[in-house]
């Protein structure tokens, strides 16, 4: 099940993650402290640089022509992915509007520590240094290799006799 959290509590996870520009094993101790399990924790270290990486890339350069995702995968019991819209994720939801708000008002480092952390920036930095153009591209949607499918999945209903 799902673990639900206040936005203040993400709030408080983006100050942590962006704090400094590497994350480390004693990042993820101080956002393991402030949630109940590890999966919660993988939740807000997998998917809130995301959220801060698609702020950032809608505003590059070129970014106008851009396909951004509005999905994520996560893997089911079976090792297939399975694609998700975004919103599923509550988690995301909150950040990208704490994404919005930093990105306009700062701060800069906090924004840029958190989107370097992504698959997404990973993604268009490489394609840019290669040489590449962001004007057309799609990009595609992150995967979240720690978050299992069956988080985002409706629960079944039982059976009725």
């Amino acid at each position: 099940m799902m673990e639900v959290l206040s936005s203040d509590l993400i709030y408080q996870a983006v100050e942590i993650l962006g704090a400094q520009p590497d994350a480390d094993d004693a990042v993820e101790a101080q956002v393991r402290a402030l949630v109940q399990d590890d999966l919660t924790m993988r939740r807000l270290v997998d998917v809130v640089p995301e959220a801060f990486a698609l702020v950032l890339a809608s505003h590059l350069p070129g970014a106008e022509n851009m396909t951004l995702p509005d999905t994520f995968c996560a893997q089911n019991e079976d090792g297939e992915w399975v694609e998700f819209p975004l919103r599923r994720e509550p988690i995301f939801v909150v950040a990208l509007d704490i994404a919005q708000h930093t990105f306009h008002n700062g701060p800069r480092a906090l924004m840029q520590n958190l989107a370097d952390r992504s698959s997404l920036l990973k993604a268009i930095n490489k394609d840019l240094n290669a040489g590449g153009s962001l004007d057309g591209t799609t990009l595609g949607p992150p995967s979240f290799f720690g978050l299992p499918a069956a988080l985002y999945q409706p629960a079944a209903s039982p059976d009725t006799p």
